[in-house]
């Protein structure tokens, strides 16, 4: 994987993507993009390329996290679930996007997302759970506000939060970084969710999960519940991913000009981002892709050549 690694052809550029990667990831306000640099490798160049970017990232985040350590007179183990967190992310994602021959073990690139987000909910849930240990975090909370309770954001995070903040990392970095690399080559970006279709035997996992999960609210069992409730989640991500196909489907199949079009996006991203409102608009989605298990929204034309679908 890593032959060839000094030469110039993948050096330089594996060794630009890490250092703009480790910038972000300590820039503050611009941390949440720490991933898009590897992610532009990965479009952009071979695997090979990207891999070197992600191992050099590691080395230098572990580096920088040391130093820091020692800088400021803590022990090593103190860094840990800093190396942690970034190791587990950018391995993960650069995985999602370009695994090596051999190591995308069967999954598409929406399930490894998927299975890649699992994964940094753990790690995620982790670093919450310390922090929120320590004795000064309750106290930064109310600081924030007094709204904020510790054990809300508990119940949250253990029940679907850490689950949706990593997928929307990785997904939202993986189409910036799609729409950057294609720029690069001169290319009209154009990711879709249009041939993305959830395996039809996940409808029974959702109303399996659904009812246990009721069932366990109703007997207290709080293990299993948090559990459910990560399933539910998961399914949920799902089905949402699967009715924006749909809406991406009729959009593109509508005859209407591109400033209606634009248009029609903009209106998305303003009820997206308006309370309440986007709790409905996510739901209505999300029943959208759970509908299509018995009504065939996107099934091909008959003049025109069938559509090979991405099964989840």
């Amino acid at each position: 994987m890593f032959s060839g690694i000094f030469d110039r052809r993948i050096f330089v550029p594996a060794l630009i993507g890490a250092a703009l990667s480790l910038f972000l990831i300590r820039s503050g306000f611009l941390s949440f993009f720490f991933l898009v640099p590897l992610g532009v490798l990965c479009y952009r160049y071979e695997f090979r390329i990207a891999w070197a970017a992600l191992l050099f990232a590691v080395l230098g985040n572990m580096v920088l996290a040391l130093g820091s350590a020692a800088a400021r007179g803590l022990s090593a183990g103190a860094m840990g679930w800093d190396i942690l967190y970034f190791t587990v992310m950018v391995s993960v994602f650069t995985w999602i996007i370009a695994p090596p021959p051999g190591l995308s073990i069967g999954l598409s690139g929406s399930m490894r997302l998927m299975t890649g987000s699992c994964l940094g909910a753990l790690v995620l849930t982790g670093i919450f759970f310390r922090a929120a240990s320590s004795p000064g975090f309750s106290e930064f909370l109310a600081s924030i506000s007094s709204l904020v309770d510790i054990n809300i954001m508990k119940s949250i995070v253990l029940r679907g939060g850490s689950l949706v903040s990593c997928v929307m990392l990785f997904f939202f970095c993986r189409v910036l970084s799609h729409i950057l690399a294609r720029i690069s080559l001169r290319e009209r970006a154009a990711p879709s969710l249009i041939a993305f279709h959830v395996y039809p035997a996940m409808i029974w996992v959702l109303s399996v999960s659904l009812f246990l999960l009721v069932f366990a609210r109703v007997t207290r069992l709080e293990v299993p519940e948090i559990i459910l409730w990560n399933v539910l989640i998961f399914c949920a991500i799902l089905y949402l991913a699967q009715g924006l196909g749909i809406l991406q489907f009729f959009l593109a199949g509508a005859a209407i000009s591109p400033f209606l079009r634009l248009a029609f996006v903009f209106l998305f991203i303003v009820l997206l981002l308006s309370p309440v409102v986007n709790a409905v608009l996510l739901l209505g989605l999300v029943l959208l892709g759970i509908a299509e298990n018995w009504v065939p929204f996107r099934a091909p034309k008959s003049n025109g050549p069938p559509s090979t679908p991405e099964a989840l």
